[in-house]
């Protein structure tokens, strides 16, 4: 199925299919009710919104696409099971993939250079406490101002005018090493937003990689991802985006921005960013604006879940080789990890739970199971916690560690205390219990 996908009209095919789609062709009003009705769909398991009728606008638009394990499987071609190795495997910088340039592109049917509004685009305001509208399903796609080197990711960027955009780009972004040449010498910082596309592309954009993240893109896919030069830059973007939007960043100018529902699912608060003025939009006839609810279980998805699964998975399989599945839930907002294992020593868990804290500075909560217990299924988990856990005896804390300093119970470096739960079945009763086990049945023989 995989296959089928290249660009975002084929992936809401294979959604819409798969019943993972959900139409809304009554009217919504993209300032707060399109992303209150997003996170309802998202956390009632309704799908991925697409929005046919959004006031003020011709432009429809889609969200919550990678919300959930199930489409991140369909986007990828492959079993809930098997999203971690698909994902070790496109991230193995050996394995990577290089756009190919083309000379056409659907986006170029339509141009706009001058009296350039980014009003009459149906960018939402998701959240009542964010600060405006923010484009947050765009990506950004920015380049080396001593060479070639390309970077795709994620920033967000709150319209503050017609042609202004307010971009906040974290310390650590190869964005941020980007934008401080070009202001060590005066120099406005190109960049494009990307909005539409293979699902493929937005998965790499939340993976930190060395090289161009558009490899990423062509490794889950297996073949190149066709790339044209952009008007105003030398810019390559995706060629099958839905639109493109060109703008600069001036040097040395900061202005406030924010707040914005971030993933840890609280607001984060507004900051001196960098201003950029847009100088280009084109789009396809018919175009379909893309966008993700800030705190949503898609923004954890991509930029906490599937670039560090890989990372937990590769450090654990270290301590041992009995691993069975691991997990990052985005309901434990990027700071859990859950590791299913066939248990041989008595210790092996501890160890397990150490090795995927050290993996990434985010984790911070990590619970390790037996093989039966579905790492996928809270429901699963809640069991398995409140059934195999003796506090005293299987919990254990490593206080003084780093953590993230957006983590609410770290301090302002980031420092906090991680925590390892064994919640695998103990003998120390003299016997292992059996599970209970009902044979699953077809409910459509019962059932009219």
């Amino acid at each position: 199925m995989s296959d089928e996908i290249h660009d975002l009209r084929s992936f809401l095919s294979v959604l819409d299919k798969a019943g993972q789609l959900a139409r809304v062709d009554r009217e919504v009003d993209p300032r707060d009710e399109l992303g209150s009705v997003l996170q309802t769909l998202e956390r009632s398991g309704g799908g991925a919104g697409y929005f046919s009728k959004v006031k003020g606008h011709a432009m429809p638009v889609v969200g919550g696409l990678l919300g959930s394990v199930d489409r991140i499987a369909l986007a990828l071609g492959c079993q809930k099971t098997e999203i971690v190795d698909r994902m070790g495997a496109a991230l193995e910088p050996t394995g990577g993939v290089k756009p190919a340039v083309v000379d056409s592109a659907a986006f170029q049917a339509n141009v706009i250079t001058k009296d350039i509004d980014l009003g009459r685009l149906p960018i939402p305001k998701h959240a009542p406490g964010d600060g405006g509208p923010f484009i947050t399903g765009g990506v950004v796609v920015s380049r080396d101002p001593d060479g070639t080197r390309q970077n795709l990711s994620y920033q967000r960027m709150q319209v503050k005018g017609p042609d202004k955009l307010g971009v906040m780009i974290n310390e650590w972004r190869h964005m941020k090493g980007f934008l401080d040449k070009a202001e060590a010498r005066g120099q406005a910082l190109p960049f494009a937003v990307a909005i539409g596309l293979d699902p493929a592309i937005s998965i790499a954009a939340g993976c930190r990689y060395d090289g161009d993240e558009l490899e990423i893109a062509g490794a889950i896919r297996g073949r190149p991802v066709p790339v044209i030069k952009c008007l105003t830059s030398d810019i390559l973007v995706p060629a099958e985006a839905e639109m493109v939007i060109e703008a600069e960043i001036a040097p040395g100018v900061r202005e406030e921005e924010g707040p914005l529902a971030e993933f840890t699912g609280h607001y984060g608060a507004p900051w001196p960013s960098p201003v950029a003025r847009v100088k280009a939009i084109r789009y396809r006839d018919g175009a379909i604006f893309q966008t993700i609810a800030g705190a949503s279980f898609e923004h954890i998805n991509l930029g906490n879940v599937l670039p560090r699964e890989p990372l937990v998975k590769r450090f654990v399989s270290h301590v041992t080789k009995n691993v069975r599945a691991v997990h990052i839930p985005p309901y434990g907002s990027g700071f859990m990890a859950l590791v299913a294992i066939d248990k041989v020593n008595p210790g092996e868990p501890k160890n397990v739970a150490l090795a995927a804290m050290v993996a990434h500075v985010n984790i911070k909560n990590v619970a390790v199971f037996d093989g039966d217990v579905n790492i996928f299924d809270p429901a699963d988990v809640l069991w398995a916690l409140n059934t195999r856990v003796k506090p005293d005896n299987d919990v254990f804390y490593v206080p003084f560690s780093q953590g993230h300093e957006l983590d609410p119970t770290s301090d302002k470096r980031g420092v906090q205390t991680k925590t390892g739960i064994d919640a695998t079945q103990k003998d120390d009763r003299g016997e292992l219990l059996q599970r209970t086990s009902y044979p699953q049945v077809d409910l459509s023989q019962y059932l009219k």
